[in-house]
């Protein structure tokens, strides 16, 4: 009868879909809980968002802050009804047709969301409980899988609940050996996921718990790193290694990789290929010093014990301070080379750039012999 009564419920709900002519209504959570019959569990407080400032190790600078909000908003978990989860990306829409940004990347820049349908979709019913870690660009992603969906269990927990109280979990594949050892240790049951991977309408969920995006976007908060290292490394190795984190094989690469990495071997560093290791978080503890160009092959400083130097290679046609983030959350020594593209797009550009980089190698060599204290 209970399964009856909510498919009728949404059969009603088709027929009053939502028209949005121009942008969607959209209300954060917490204040659409004070409007609705949703439960807001609060866990962290507003809060401003306080950097350290960035160490430049050569002639070029950045601005890293411009793509920064200047505070966190109020995080934790809304818990609703009928709620429909929209898409891959696991957009949050109310059963009274209101957008709720703060679960996707996106945050309050609504106006940046290019995808949202002007007549919600009448997506499938889904009985019981659900909780959704989906986020915006994670398909594939081991960096927005890992540090923008994973992390979400923290607020979860926090708010008072446990895997054991909800009957699905909307989650995109692991995509990766090492993203699936995680999503393992972390005691996510696969029997329950409903994987997002190509889900173009979506679910209306009976009863949805929905932790809110980690901090806000390229801006990651403190208890992220923190989580991650209390949960799935409780014993942290001494740190020793020196490792330069290659981005052989992808696109935005360094131009001239094989003359730095010379300069790397005298150093003392490793060259590290992600790709071609089976336990990346252990091996980021063990650094004491991480250099690399910007790429999802650093998510892992979310491993790094606090004090870890690190180089991070900036182009600058590709300026996002996800990394700096990362790593003053983490209480690493960030600091960057910033490389002059083979190609330059305007400052205001969209989406990632493909054009490599060229790095300075006397700059380079000068920024490994502070680093090595040489």
């Amino acid at each position: 009868m209970k399964v009856l009564k909510f498919a009728k419920h949404l059969a009603s709900q088709v027929q009053h879909t939502v028209l949005y002519t121009r942008s969607p209504r959209w209300l954060t959570s917490p204040d659409y809980a004070k409007q609705s019959r949703a439960k807001w569990h609060k866990v962290y407080e507003q809060m401003p968002n306080e950097r350290q400032p960035v160490v430049f190790y050569g002639a070029l600078t950045a601005d890293l802050q411009r793509r920064l909000e200047p505070e966190f908003p109020e995080s934790g978990v809304l818990e609703l009804t009928n709620a429909l989860l929209y898409s891959e990306a696991g957009w949050v829409f109310s059963e009274d047709g209101y957008l709720l940004p703060d679960h996707s990347w996106y945050g309050r820049h609504v106006n940046e969301m290019q995808t949202v349908p002007r007549v919600l979709p009448s997506g499938k019913p889904l009985n019981g409980v659900c909780l959704s870690l989906a986020s915006d660009f994670a398909i594939g992603s081991y960096g927005h899988f890992l540090l923008d969906c994973l992390s979400r269990l923290e607020l979860f927990k926090q708010a008072g609940f446990k895997l054991a109280d909800v009957d699905h979990i909307f989650c995109p594949k692991p995509p990766s050996k090492t993203a699936q050892r995680l999503f393992e240790q972390l005691g996510i049951p696969a029997s329950k996921c409903i994987w997002a991977d190509g889900n173009k309408k979506g679910f209306y969920t009976e009863t949805l718990l929905a932790p809110t995006f980690p901090g806000t976007r390229r801006n990651y908060p403190k208890w992220l790193p923190a989580f991650f290292q209390r949960e799935l490394l409780p014993s942290p190795p001494t740190p020793s290694r020196r490792l330069y984190i290659s981005r052989s094989g992808c696109r935005r690469n360094v131009a001239s990789e094989a003359a730095i990495t010379c300069l790397l071997i005298q150093y003392g560093f490793e060259i590290y290929d992600p790709a071609q290791h089976t336990n990346q978080p252990y091996d980021f503890a063990e650094a004491s010093i991480i250099v690399g160009p910007h790429g999802g092959g650093l998510t892992d400083l979310a491993f790094c014990q606090p004090g870890t130097k690190v180089l991070e290679l900036i182009p600058t046609d590709h300026v996002y301070p996800y990394y700096y983030t990362l790593a003053d959350a983490a209480g690493l020594e960030y600091g960057c080379l910033v490389c002059r593209s083979t190609h330059e797009r305007s400052q205001d550009a969209w989406g990632p750039s493909f054009a490599d980089f060229d790095v300075n190698e006397d700059e380079f060599a000068r920024a490994l012999a502070q680093l090595t204290d040489v």
